[in-house]
């Protein structure tokens, strides 16, 4: 039995319908995968500082966030929750939502990475504020043994300046750190200041994580100090603050 017209019409109709479906899925499915990966270059390097940020904090070592970071996300929340309404590229590309995500993405990456540099420097004087070791050679005592202790401290304090030129990327950078202070501490007790006593023992302090107390700066220190010219290589930093 030949089929009608009518019935041919119809079947063809449903087929280019089809045909015309299946086109626009390929279409939103592209135009979908070009916002993916327009993001994911953002996002990652993103990522990367969050870890950071993330490393720190669990070392006790503070990073604010910054607000383009908090921009970011409430705005990809807002536009996700859109997404899941009406799940179409257009709805996210709909007004100046999708760039401004973008933007602060991008501003957070830069900004976060900046923050988690000046917490990573910062924490070097929380760890270690002795001398340099050009402060040092100037008050020790000429020996073989204070000569053989001040190449010790020089490379260990030249490891630890270098440890603070990146921030860390793992616990094991923040793990070295401490052992190096333990190394720095542990040559500056063999240390033989030419000195007068109280001078020796402030000095000592001044050498080790905790730093010296008030206590330990007498008259005697503050003279010694003031006659060297070393008044002003020391300052008060409160122990109750982070």
């Amino acid at each position: 039995m030949t089929t009608s017209l009518p019935t041919r019409a119809n079947a063809l109709r449903e087929r280019l319908a089809r045909l015309n479906e299946m086109t626009s899925n390929v279409e939103e499915a592209a135009n979908l995968e070009g916002l993916r990966a327009e993001l994911a270059g953002r996002t990652e390097k993103l990522r990367v500082q969050l870890d950071k940020q993330a490393l720190l904090t669990g070392a006790s070592i503070d990073v604010p966030p910054p607000a383009s970071l908090l921009a970011a996300r409430k705005r990809a929340g807002s536009l996700l929750e859109k997404f899941v309404n009406e799940t179409r590229a257009a709805t996210l590309k709909r007004g100046q939502g999708w760039k401004a995500l973008l933007e602060e993405a991008e501003a957070a990456s830069r900004e976060l990475a900046q923050g988690v540099a000046a917490a990573w420097r910062a924490h070097r004087q929380t760890v270690f504020a002795g001398d340099t070791p050009a402060a040092v050679r100037t008050k020790l005592a000429r020996t073989n043994q204070n000569d053989v202790a001040f190449v010790a401290y020089q490379t260990f304090y030249s490891q630890l300046k270098t440890a603070f030129d990146t921030p860390p990327t793992d616990k094991s950078a923040i793990d070295r750190v401490s052992q190096i202070v333990a190394e720095l501490e542990q040559v500056a007790h063999t240390f033989d200041f030419a000195v007068p006593p109280d001078v020796k023992r402030f000095l000592e302090a001044v050498l080790s994580q905790s730093g010296a107390p008030l206590s330990l700066l007498t008259p005697a220190v503050l003279q010694w100090l003031n006659d060297n010219g070393s008044l002003d290589s020391y300052c008060i930093r409160s122990t109750g603050r982070s």
